[in-house]
């Protein structure tokens, strides 16, 4: 029985010290990790720079009404200051902004291209959430990731001045006319696009059809 207690007495001692080791050693390591973060943090706050140019006037003009595109920008063109856990809430600010672009677009953006940009930029800024909130982050990911962001965002805006430039592109006078009245006959009387479709074009001027024998 003695020699019971001693046994159980000795395996306790050493598992208590186990515990401490481990304990010790996840102390280090976060410390590590810490202190590392401190060294990338002065890289984020010299980095955080989205280079986003305004939009056309014709683009602002457009979309003055849309609120969520307002609140993300201004989102975006905050800088955090302080703490690591200022840039971490900073990205989870810009994700629910960027989530909610996909809300009241104007109804003149409001296509499969815009939708489709949003969408990417709200990928890339859930990308930069994900690797600013890991234990040890990795900068130059970050930093990827603040360049495609302003990169997306810029892109967005392109695509609806694109959008507005296509839509003022004059066509040809009487152009838009005759394609009304040709959809108005085709619509009336399908067989007429078969009939138009097999007419013969005219013998060129100077040259004889030649009678076969």
């Amino acid at each position: 029985m003695k020699y019971l207690k001693l046994i159980v007495l000795c395996c306790f001692s050493i598992l208590l010290f186990s515990c401490k080791d481990d304990e010790a050693q996840r102390i280090a390591e976060t410390a590590k990790a810490a202190k590392l973060n401190d060294s990338i943090l002065k890289v984020i706050n010299e980095n955080w720079k989205f280079d986003v140019a305004p939009p056309t006037p014709k683009v602002a003009e457009q979309i003055k009404g849309w609120n969520e595109w307002q609140q993300y920008n201004t989102e975006l063109m905050q800088k955090p200051t302080g703490s690591l856990n200022a840039f971490r809430q900073k990205s989870k600010n810009l994700v629910i902004k960027s989530d909610e672009l996909k809300n009241n677009i104007p109804s003149f953006f409001n296509k499969p291209q815009v939708r489709s940009r949003i969408g990417v930029l709200n990928t890339k800024i859930k990308s930069l959430y994900t690797y600013i909130n890991l234990e040890v982050i990795p900068e130059k990911r970050v930093m990827a990731l603040i360049k495609e962001v302003a990169h997306e965002t810029t892109s967005l805006q392109n695509q609806m001045n694109e959008m507005i430039v296509i839509s003022e592109i004059k066509k040809e006078a009487g152009e838009e006319e005759m394609l009304k009245a040709l959809d108005t006959v085709r619509m009336a009387n399908p067989e007429n696009q078969l009939r138009t479709q097999t007419v013969t074009p005219p013998a060129r001027p100077g040259i004889s059809n030649i009678t076969r024998n």
